[in-house]
């Protein structure tokens, strides 16, 4: 790899649809790296690793039998694993029952196809073929020199690991009255039943490898995703009791889980387990402090480093928390705060991936309506394309809405009334709804939970649909809104999507400030 990575220009910008995976790069010879408005230019010369290897793309290529069973099945999707909500997913056409997907994996690590495939597992340089039948969707079958890591990985998971299978605070099991009673009374109890369970997961992984006679990647890829669950579900369950104000800090230490932070391979759990360690971090701290360090962006980076002493972990927090102002669409200070993740970040798989978001969500915030059309249309014929696609009603629900703007900019809100998180942001929610009120802002609530009059039980006054089955369904997979609510859309008064995320909750003060900027727009 050449001196530098440019990745981004004012003059040249790439522009990417909801689908596209984005890869920008050209050679630089400056040995400096000039933060601003002309470039952001992401250093390669502090990359690790052997480029001849991670720089090799996995190909996957598939054909379908008994496509008329789903004769409106059109696409096929890869989800790969990273920090970003939305960018995971990859497209693939179908064109004469056959779809193909080109993938820089970087390392060995885990994808799926859902809802065919579970469990994948990529390589650099891999070719594996897929055979999957719409008539009989549990059967797939794999070919080429990929194949086999596939065959026993899925033989793994359907056979020897079922990684929903863990304690947690919320299990539950009847009493001697009938009554429920929770399983894990306290934080110990909890750490003593996911120690079991740990065992017993890695005794069934020695039964596999004793059966089946995995390669040493395969090996080391599921050995690191049961121990990756084990913390996460470890951390998730204390941080749960902590609020319950238990004492919880002497049950997990970061050192802990750092052994499995290493390049050779990169289950995609471990980048969950690495936000969990992260939220751990930050809640040990005092609030007050807690809320300096992140208003300091500098200052968290710093912190996030030292709380590691192993380089990848190091990364991996990192990475996370700039993967998060790219999921909140906030290239500005992305910018702003970039030389410290230039310098810090070296792991290719982190730095390449964070540069193609970087590149998708410029782009983005640039010209929204290339991105809005992409979502708004992903049940419309593209152009070549002859299918028939069946209509999204998710999506129709969200254009009609749109059909009946009125030259406002629209705030939709996609919550539920049972979620926690959905009722704290009702008041905050009727205060905007107040303030707004003479102002060209229409405010929609969409609930998961379905509702035989359509009333919203918190605000009557507010606009409210209850979406059906079939409407939340089609939102999901576009949004990908399953991974996460409350979750909020804003339409400009043109129809376009301009920004989208768990980041405009109505009680974070900038989400005004990004509504006024809208409103602004309009006038």
């Amino acid at each position: 790899m050449k001196d530098h990575i440019r990745s981004l220009s004012r003059n040249s910008l790439y522009t990417a649809a909801l689908a596209a995976f984005v890869l920008a790069s050209c050679t630089h010879d400056r040995t400096d790296y000039p933060i601003g408005e002309e470039s952001i230019i992401f250093v390669a010369e502090n990359i690790e690793g052997d480029e001849e290897y991670y720089s090799k793309a996995a190909v996957i290529t598939g054909h379908i039998a008994n496509r008329n069973v789903y004769p409106n099945t059109t696409e096929i999707s890869i989800t790969v694993p990273f920090y970003d909500r939305v960018d995971t997913r990859q497209t693939s056409l179908i064109y004469d029952d056959e779809f193909g997907f080109s993938i820089l994996p970087y390392a060995p690590r885990t994808v799926s196809m859902s809802p065919f495939v579970d469990h994948m597992v990529i390589c650099p340089g891999d070719s594996i073929h897929v055979e999957l039948d719409f008539a009989e969707l549990g059967k797939v079958s794999f070919s080429g020199p990929g194949a086999e890591n596939n065959v026993k990985m899925n033989e793994f998971h359907m056979q020897y690991y079922l990684d929903h299978d863990w304690p947690s605070h919320s299990n539950h099991e009847t009493g001697p009255d009938g009554d429920y009673v929770t399983k894990c009374r306290n934080a110990e109890s909890l750490k003593d039943a996911l120690n079991a369970k740990l065992q017993y997961h890695l005794s069934r992984l020695e039964a596999f490898i004793q059966e089946k006679h995995p390669s040493k990647k395969l090996e080391a890829l599921c050995r690191k995703e049961i121990e990756a669950d084990y913390y996460s579900n470890l951390i998730q369950g204390l941080l749960f009791f902590k609020r319950d104000g238990e004492n919880v800090s002497n049950l997990f230490r970061v050192k802990d889980a750092a052994g499995l932070f290493s390049p050779d391979c990169m289950p995609g759990n471990l980048f969950d387990l690495s936000s969990n360690i992260c939220y751990w971090l930050l809640h040990d701290l005092d609030p007050e402090e807690a809320a300096l360090m992140m208003a300091d962006k500098t200052e968290l980076v710093r912190f996030l480093k030292k709380a590691a002493k192993n380089r990848m972990l190091q990364q991996m927090l990192v990475t996370h928390f700039y993967s998060q102002m790219l999921e909140a669409n906030d290239t500005d200070n992305f910018e702003k705060h970039f030389k410290e993740f230039n310098e810090t970040v070296s792991y290719p798989l982190l730095k390449l991936n964070t540069r193609d978001r970087y590149v998708h969500k410029k782009a983005y915030k640039q010209n929204p309506k290339t991105l809005s059309d992409a979502i708004l249309h992903a049940d419309r014929p593209r152009e070549g394309q002859m299918a028939s696609l069946k209509e999204n009603m998710g999506l129709k629900l969200l254009r009609d809405i749109i059909a009946e703007n009125e030259d406002k900019v629209i705030y939709i809100t996609i919550a539920a009334t049972w979620c926690p998180g959905s009722r704290h942001e009702v008041p905050f929610q009727q205060e905007l709804a107040e303030d707004y009120r003479n102002k060209p802002l229409r405010i929609v609530n969409m609930y998961l939970d379905n509702s035989s009059d359509g009333t919203n039980p918190f605000a009557t006054d507010i606009e409210t649909y209850h979406l059906t089955d079939e409407q939340r369904l089609g939102l999901d997979p576009i949004l990908h809104t399953g991974r996460g609510i409350p979750f909020y859309i804003l339409i400009d008064k043109d129809g376009v999507i301009v920004d989208f995320g768990e980041h405009l909750r109505p009680s974070i003060p900038e989400t005004r400030n990004i509504i006024d900027k809208h409103i602004d727009n309009s006038n």
